[in-house]
């Protein structure tokens, strides 16, 4: 007898070709009522369950025997089986599963000792049986994963039992479900590990974070996975092999490389989740630190609950994630942090009955790595650094320009886009169908952070986390130090950066990068434009090493093979060069470069020396004329002298194609230059903000600070100048400087252009 569980396959299937090889064959599948009526299964799932069946029935037909369909406790079925056509031996492929599953499976084991049964449980995975602690675990799945796949049996010689058939939701008592789901199969899921090898995975790296492009950069083989129709070893050897592939192919796009890589850490990562559940079961029922009993229990909120389960947080974000998650059973794993990290976090619930509902929309649930998650989000597990996901910042950095939420939030669709990530800050709030935020995000999280701090305080909080990480926490780092070691290699020095010491602070830490915080296995480094001035890097360092800054690099690199670019790339920054952070007295923020060959050098309005003026810096130059009358407007437009006194020229997009405007508008570049806003808006001495037209006014939300002033007018284009005239923002700017103490500008261009 094969007993088939969570390998819905024939393909790498070791007890079906062991059975094979030994005579006649019975498999089986049994849908047991402990499962299908277990609070974390759902409709959806059985429908998907049900496909994968339908595939392996007409696989194993092919290969001359059916599919033989049960219903019952699963002792009882094996055992009337057993009785019914004399079955010799059991072979399955042991089952890292929920707590039903796992007493089970001791059930069943006692049952065919008491039999006198053979039963051969065999690994299917890189997850350990009776594993008493992770020392050589890692060397345990590479040896697993690296041996050859198991071949398909030529045939299979099979036996008189009904086939019996596949059962309904109405044979089951299982309500059907709305979800739009996957198809579902072996055949499906390599077609799925083919198309992310070859196609959709080139830029997986960069792109599995945001839910824009997750969907279909993500591998999408977690379901598949989960319900065994292609085995781990197989993604993991495919996967291998396409790297070798293109490493070897000097045409290949580069992001393939980084992408492959970083998609098998995430196969380590798999297993090593799955082995915390095999190793402690109890761990899907109660924190895994038991020195943390007590932090969430008596504070739940039902409404709290009910709301984070509807989408009706007030968070858009949030609510777009788990409004998407109830319509097809999938999020990207950033987001599924961002849902339980909110829960358990910022809403204060503990994490089991979240996870439960959780547990019920996945269509990819695999209990391992789900309750392994929900503990480490939740900060119960007391190895991992506590971090707390700000929904406001995901949202922003994930979905900068609001498509998701839109598509997910529709009561939002009326929100301008500047305020669709935070809609309580807009003064429309009250008119929308939309429910006002659950709690204050800063403040919710602030006092999580200190609760969790506070808890780990204690004595008995050490020696949990001691005993967690001899049980639990990855050896990868000190692997690898023995085998260098054992190669007579000298060990890698550490480091020196501020990183460092802060990976320091945080002893016995095994966080993984599974939600695309960092890209894995390298991290990524700053991309540190040269000749910025020291204050701009360090105010800007984060923004240089995000995500969105790296795939904003390959965006203009590309771009510049395929384009004509302006500025060009050395003077893309030339306004944060030119102006030092701490010498920035005024902002004059523009929109994007001008779009004609030799005119942008990377200040705001201005252009290259022997360039003719445009006609918007034409009109600043009349008005300036009235509102200074010593002024004397000059034949060029090069603006240098004014960057010299402390005016940042800031456009808010850096570049553009020539003869297309707003062309690298949405880019990442807003993202980037309202990190400037945020950065000069924090210097505490008085800054000028100069907002002309209606897109720079939408920036003055960014302007917090009280000891600053802002001007605003109309934009002075030629489409707009007849507001503008008259605005006289000259005189007001030394105004406010000079009531600050601070000098005031010298307006006066010098009549030769400086280079």
């Amino acid at each position: 007898m094969v007993w088939f569980k969570k390998d819905l396959r024939v393909r790498d299937h070791a007890p079906l070709s062991q059975a094979a090889a030994r005579g006649p064959v019975l498999p089986v599948y049994i849908y047991e009522p402990e499962q299908v009526g277990h609070e974390e299964f759902d409709g959806h799932h059985l429908s998907y369950l049900n496909g994968c069946l339908e595939e392996l029935d007409l696989r194993l037909r092919a290969l001359g025997t059916p599919l033989v369909v049960r219903v019952g406790e699963a002792v009882a079925v094996l055992d009337e089986l057993r009785e019914a056509h004399g079955v010799g031996a059991v072979w399955a492929h042991e089952e890292t599963g929920n707590g039903v599953s796992f007493a089970r499976d001791r059930r069943v084991r006692a049952w065919a000792r008491a039999r006198g049964l053979p039963l051969h449980e065999l690994p299917q995975n890189g997850v350990v049986r009776r594993l008493n602690n992770r020392d050589g675990w890692a060397a345990t799945w590479e040896e697993r994963m690296a041996a050859p796949q198991v071949p398909v049996p030529a045939g299979l010689r099979g036996t008189d039992a009904d086939p019996g058939s596949l059962r309904g939701h109405a044979d089951l008592g299982v309500p059907e479900s709305p979800k739009a789901i996957p198809p579902a199969g072996q055949a499906y899921a390599h077609e799925t590990l083919q198309s992310f090898l070859t196609v959709r995975g080139v830029n997986y790296m960069r792109e599995m974070s945001s839910p824009l492009t997750a969907e279909t950069s993500c591998s999408r083989l977690s379901a598949p996975l989960a319900l065994g129709t292609v085995s781990l070893r197989e993604v993991l050897q495919a996967t291998r092999q396409r790297l070798a592939d293109v490493k070897g192919d000097p045409g290949a796009d580069p992001r393939w490389v980084r992408s492959l890589r970083s998609y098998e850490s995430r196969l380590h990562w798999h297993c090593h989740f799955m082995q915390r559940l095999e190793s402690e079961p109890e761990m899907e029922f109660r924190n895994l630190n038991r020195a943390l009993d007590g932090l969430r229990e008596n504070d739940w909120n039902e409404e709290h609950f009910e709301r984070w389960c509807a989408g009706q947080t007030g968070f858009p974000l949030v609510d777009a994630c788990m409004r998407m998650l109830r319509a097809t059973g999938w999020l990207n794993f950033r987001m599924r942090a961002l849902l339980v990290s909110f829960a358990t976090q910022h809403l204060w619930l503990h994490w089991r009955r979240p996870g439960l509902f959780l547990a019920r929309q996945w269509m990819d649930n695999e209990p391992g790595i789900h309750w392994s998650q929900m503990q480490m989000q939740g900060s119960t597990v007391g190895i991992n650094r506590v971090r707390i996901y700000s929904p406001t910042r995901q949202a922003r950095e994930q979905d900068p320009q609001g498509q998701f939420i839109r598509r997910w939030v529709p009561e939002l669709a009326d929100v301008p886009g500047d305020f669709l990530h935070a809609p309580w800050e807009w003064t429309g709030a009250t008119r929308l169908a939309y429910p006002p935020p659950t709690v204050d995000e800063h403040a919710a999280g602030r006092r999580a952070r200190a609760r969790i701090y506070a808890a780990r305080t204690s004595p008995a909080f050490e020696v949990e986390a001691r005993r967690i990480y001899d049980r639990h926490g990855s050896r990868k780092k000190a692997d690898v130090r023995a085998e260098r070691k054992a190669q007579g290699l000298p060990e890698k020095s550490p480091r020196k950066t501020r990183q460092t010491a802060q990976q320091r602070s945080r002893p016995m830490s095994d966080q993984p990068d599974l939600f695309g915080l960092q890209p894995a296995p390298e991290a990524p480094r700053a991309i540190m434009p040269a000749g910025l001035p020291e204050s701009w890097q360090q105010a800007l360092g984060a923004e240089f090493a995000a995500p969105y800054f790296h795939e904003l690099k390959d965006f203009l690199v590309q771009e510049r093979r395929e384009h004509t670019i302006f500025p060009p790339a050395p003077d893309v920054l030339n306004a944060l060069r030119l102006t030092p952070l701490e010498n920035v007295k005024v902002l004059i923020l523009g929109q994007d470069p001008y779009h004609r060959p030799g005119q942008a050098h990377g200040l705001s309005f201005s252009v290259r020396p022997g360039v003719t003026i445009p006609p918007s810096l034409r009109n600043i130059y009349k008005e300036l004329k009235e509102d200074i009358p010593s002024f004397t407007p000059p034949r060029h437009g090069h603006l240098k002298h004014w960057a010299d006194q402390g005016i940042l020229l800031l456009n808010a997009v850096l570049t553009v194609r020539e003869g297309q405007a707003n062309s690298h508008a949405n880019k990442g570049w807003e993202h980037f230059t309202d990190a400037v806003i945020r950065a000069v808006n924090a210097k505490e001495e008085r800054v000028v903000f100069v907002l002309w037209g209606a897109y720079a006014r939408k920036k003055k939300k960014l302007i917090t600070g009280p000891q600053h002033v802002v001007i605003e007018s109309a934009h002075p284009s030629p489409l707009s100048e007849a507001k503008f005239f008259g605005s006289r923002p000259f005189s007001q700017v030394n105004a406010a400087l000079e009531q600050a103490g601070r000098g005031p500008i010298d307006w006066q261009l010098p009549m030769k252009a400086e280079e």
